[in-house]
């Protein structure tokens, strides 16, 4: 539900915020900026858990240097490097472990949040009863000057339609606009294993268990400057999800399919399935199913779900309906080819 135009909500005073910052060599102005944004919120009851995902020594003593006057920032350093999605997860544990933590919000080492961000996001949560809230974001520049004002205008992002499902198709919600509430910890924990660094990330799956167990809040402000340079771990795309975006980065990588896109989809949606339904029906029920040879149909009729809705996702479901198509193709070839006779022979 969209809650921009509703009254305000009262927050109540046991409402304790934990924020999980993950950091990894950060540029130091750009943290500092992000710092001090934290510490400017107008929702003052939080503590900060920076996890650092094995930064450069100095790097950590930078961080520790700046925070070291304010006791609301815990620093946490991982003996080894985990990626991005199990560095938040670890920042999920922590707090999972405090009592008076009622609600965990996500933050990047390079944004800036807007002073309003946690209380606009709690009022949100508390008026519509939800697990997850997020917000819309404004996209900057290394130096900070304005791109464009909405990513979800830049993306072509209608996050208002989503569902589980849907969420399995593309991911319209942002971790660092994000906050969750205590709850969703029990069905989100632990993080299913992925088979490469990157192939998900944390919010991505947080998103998805929201919207599978509750409602998901959506406020259509920009409450977070989400900055856009090459060092970026997930950036914003324009047009993200239309066929024109998927033609042109079809074309960037000369017409090659790997079939990667239709992997990672499958291995999560898998996690999914496997996590909330009965191992019996998830062939049944999930789209993105390795072993019903259907040649991408149910990836499209989810494609139009979406479409008839108004999610969007025209060139993702495009992009992944040719991969099952030819990920069937292949297997219906093995199952002919001569190696293939020769070890079905007893």
């Amino acid at each position: 539900m969209s809650e921009v135009n509703s009254p305000p909500a009262a927050i109540p005073e046991m409402v304790h915020v934990g924020i999980v910052l993950a950091t990894y060599n950060c540029d130091r102005a750009h943290f500092a900026a992000q710092i001090h944004s934290i510490q400017h919120q107008d929702f003052q009851r939080w503590r900060c858990l920076i996890t650092d995902d094995g930064s450069k020594p100095e790097i950590q003593q930078y961080m520790a240097d700046l925070i070291a006057d304010d006791p609301r920032f815990i620093v946490q350093i991982q003996p080894q490097n985990l990626g991005s999605y199990h560095n938040f997860e670890s920042g999920l544990n922590f707090f999972r472990q405090d009592e008076a933590i009622t609600h965990i919000a996500f933050a990047d080492q390079d944004d800036v949040w807007q002073p309003q961000k946690l209380t606009h996001l709690l009022r949100a949560m508390i008026r519509s009863d939800a697990l997850l809230a997020h917000s819309d974001l404004s996209l900057i520049d290394d130096q900070g000057q304005t791109l464009h004002p909405s990513v979800w205008q830049y993306e072509q992002r209608h996050p208002e339609q989503l569902d589980a499902e849907l969420l399995l198709l593309r991911n319209t919600v942002t971790g660092c606009s994000t906050i969750i509430a205590r709850q969703l910890l029990e069905a989100a924990l632990p993080f299913p294993p992925q088979q490469k660094t990157g192939d998900w990330y944390h919010d991505h799956w947080l998103a998805i268990v929201a919207a599978h167990k509750g409602c998901i809040a959506h406020v259509r402000e920009p409450l977070v400057q989400y900055r856009q340079h090459g060092e970026n771990v997930v950036g914003a795309e324009k047009q993200a999800g239309s066929v024109r975006t998927e033609i042109v980065l079809w074309l960037q990588k000369k017409g090659r399919l790997t079939l990667q896109s239709y992997r990672i989809h499958r291995d999560l949606s898998q996690a999914f399935f496997q996590r909330f339904y009965p191992l019996e029906t998830i062939d049944q029920r999930n789209p993105f199913a390795a072993k019903r040879l259907d040649f991408g149909w149910a990836i499209l009729r989810l494609g139009l779900r979406s479409l008839w809705c108004g999610y969007g996702s025209q060139g993702i479901t495009l992009r992944l309906w040719l991969n099952k198509f030819i990920f069937d193709c292949r297997r219906v070839g093995q199952w002919f080819s001569p190696r293939s006779r020769r070890q079905d022979v007893p």
